[in-house]
């Protein structure tokens, strides 16, 4: 195992070390509080235990370095969590880190490699270790499929059954899939389960991100999940089987492997109120389905929080790198990495120079993209950055073509033939 992670640490670290990159950092802090019926519907540091509805409240910095050349880019982050209770008991903490790498090979298809560990403490301490290879597939700038597959390894220690630590590898495989039908929808998929047992196991989460305008947000998600674990049952003259229970009068005694069904939704809304502070609310519902009995149990969680987002000056960026691709004849697609506050539209020749122009939708990360129908010929355009009140043109970057403006700047140039 050791020396299988020395391999996939040494592959994740390459991008990073190479030169010739530009680089940028992104601070954030998450806090919300709220009430809940079942732990495992919490944020960030889930777990199950349906016996206290109880109010929580989460606090979680945030701190990302992105490195990126001409077709590496490398993500560093790190999380930390920490949420106490309304109530006598400890409070739960933790942090992770995670490093997630990818090496386009075509203008469609990228491998890659996710890893990272985190250590958590609750009502039992956990260890986490995983490296999973990611293979990545995108027909254009607004669909995005990958696939990864891998080991998880998993220490707990503190468990009220077995004092000693327990130390277990599972192999976990993951299908993702991420499109933006328009400018206003973002689509999310997801299904992910054990190698060992792919259909046992499967498990899906989706999500559907509407927006509203450039401060509104609308999101709503499901999914179906698989809990597992081990429960004591009766037969004979005791009661009928109870999930996670003791024994009652009479009857036998058997351990039965409990494979449980989890269905999920939620409603969530967020608001920008500025360029570095947004604030969120949510509900969420679960559904528990026995598959050894008949129960069926709900839970629901509510809460609301505030993020604030901070880009600390310490970022080395040669200006906004702007490809272009052709699809056919008058369809164009822009694609634009940037990394900062504010929203970006492009704007030029095609349009009269018309503001604000046409806004670039940001997929994810520093990726934004945008589509426009040109018909044959040169274009000079501009990418307009509008922060709050304050409207002012991007730099691009020395790989952009570009050429005088006129007035001691430089406009981007494209030729569609």
């Amino acid at each position: 195992m050791k020396k299988w992670l020395i391999l996939m640490c040494t592959f994740i670290s390459i991008p990073t070390i190479s030169s010739g990159q530009d680089w940028q950092s992104t601070l954030m802090l998450d806090s919300r509080v709220g009430y809940t019926s079942n732990t495992y519907l919490k944020p960030l540091l889930p777990e199950w235990n349906p016996s206290e509805e109880i109010g929580f409240a989460t606090i979680s910095p945030l701190a990302r370095i992105s490195v990126s050349g001409e077709k590496w880019t490398t993500e560093i982050t790190g999380v930390g969590i920490y949420e106490p209770f309304f109530d006598e008991r400890k409070p739960w903490y933790g942090g992770f880190g995670f490093v997630n790498t990818r090496y386009r090979l075509t203008d469609s298809f990228a491998i890659g490699a996710e890893g990272g560990a985190g250590k958590t403490s609750a009502s039992f301490d956990r260890t986490l270790i995983w490296a999973l290879p990611v293979l990545s597939w995108s027909p254009n700038f607004f669909t995005r499929l990958q696939f990864k597959a891998g080991p998880f390894f998993r220490k707990l220690n503190g468990l009220e059954e077995d004092a000693n630590q327990s130390f277990e590898r599972f192999d976990s495989y993951g299908l993702e899939l991420e499109t933006w039908p328009t400018f206003n929808w973002q689509l999310r998929g997801n299904v992910y389960g054990n190698l060992d047992e792919p259909f046992e196991s499967f498990s899906s989460r989706f999500s559907v991100t509407y927006r509203l305008n450039r401060n509104w947000q609308l999101i709503g998600r499901g999914g179906l999940e698989r809990y597992q674990f081990q429960v004591i049952t009766e037969t004979g003259n005791g009661g009928p089987p109870f999930g996670g229970g003791g024994p009652g009068a009479g009857g036998n005694q058997d351990l039965v492997d409990e494979s449980s069904k989890l269905y999920r939704a939620g409603l969530g809304v967020n608001y920008q109120l500025n360029s570095r502070m947004a604030l969120s609310g949510n509900v969420d519902y679960l559904n528990f389905q026995s598959s050894v009995s008949d129960d069926s149990e709900p839970d629901f969680q509510i809460s609301a929080g505030v993020q604030i987002s901070m880009f600390p000056n310490i970022s080395r960026d040669s200006g906004a790198d702007v490809e272009w691709r052709q699809n056919d004849q008058q369809t164009i697609i822009l694609k634009l990495n940037y990394s900062g506050d504010g929203d970006l539209y492009i704007l030029g020749e095609f349009n009269d120079w018309e503001r604000p122009g046409v806004p670039l939708i940001h997929q994810q990360r520093n990726r934004y993209v945008a589509q426009l129908s040109l018909e044959p010929g040169a274009y000079e355009y501009k990418i307009l950055l509008v922060d709050g009140s304050e409207e002012k043109w991007l730099e691009l970057s020395d790989d952009t073509y570009t050429v005088p403006d006129g007035f001691g700047g430089e406009n981007g140039f494209i030729f569609i033939d």
